[in-house]
């Protein structure tokens, strides 16, 4: 488990005429985040600044910042902190700055770099991922009335589904859940249900909900 952000996130800040712009995003490699860096400056090409910081790899191993012409320490390392801070792994933030005219002083640079990033983080919203399985399971069309209100009752989403003389779906659900759901599962069906694919992965959470497909679910098998 480690926390990250669900969503991309932008903020917007003017500092005696000089406009900063926050962007921050979920990334899975230092690759991916210098891609993300690589984009914004395209996106922004007559920008003066384009300062930056990624936290990525197991238990955040790969830390790295920009100051991209700011003042040393004046821009990167604000950034960086704003994700330690939050506790981020996985994520790479962007502060871009168009230039107003008028210097900033260090402090003054420090104070907007930090709040832009801050701002970004907090629209793209903070969530736990957790280890999780996408399944797909195949069992007698008799029994899918009471299957399915199970899994929708208990916070398990219901996807793909697919109707022969069987009923195949997929679900999504938190890896520590497995054995319960399938207990569950075998009981309501009398053993009559089986598991056709099972992939790991992982899935955001917030607040104990598992977030998919743009709803929350509790996942319980009580």
């Amino acid at each position: 488990m480690y926390k990250t952000v669900l969503r991309e996130g932008r903020s917007r800040l003017e500092e005696k005429k000089s406009e900063f712009l926050g962007y921050v995003s979920h990334v899975r490699s230092k690759e991916e985040a210098e891609a993300v860096i690589a984009h914004m400056r395209k996106a922004y090409p007559d920008a003066r600044h384009h300062c930056s910081a990624y936290i990525v790899g197991a238990g955040g191993i790969v830390q790295k910042y920009d100051d991209d012409g700011e003042p040393q320490k004046t821009a990167g390392p604000p950034i960086l902190e704003v994700l330690k801070r939050n506790g981020l792994e996985n994520v790479v933030c962007v502060v871009t700055r168009y230039f107003g005219g008028t210097l900033l002083g260090a402090g003054g640079l420090i104070r907007a770099y930090s709040t832009a990033a801050s701002l970004a983080v907090e629209e793209a919203v903070v969530v736990e991922m957790h280890a999780a399985l996408d399944l797909r399971i195949r069992y007698d069309y008799t029994f899918h009335g009471a299957l399915e209100n199970f899994l929708m009752q208990y916070g398990y989403p219901v996807f793909d589904a697919e109707f022969t003389d069987q009923v195949a779906l997929s679900t999504t659900l938190l890896a520590e859940n497995e054995d319960a759901l399938l207990e569950k599962l075998t009981d309501l069906t009398a053993g009559d249900v089986y598991i056709v694919e099972k992939k790991a992965t992982e899935r955001p959470v917030r607040d104990g909900f598992l977030l998919y497909n743009k709803q929350k679910y509790k996942q319980t098998t009580d």
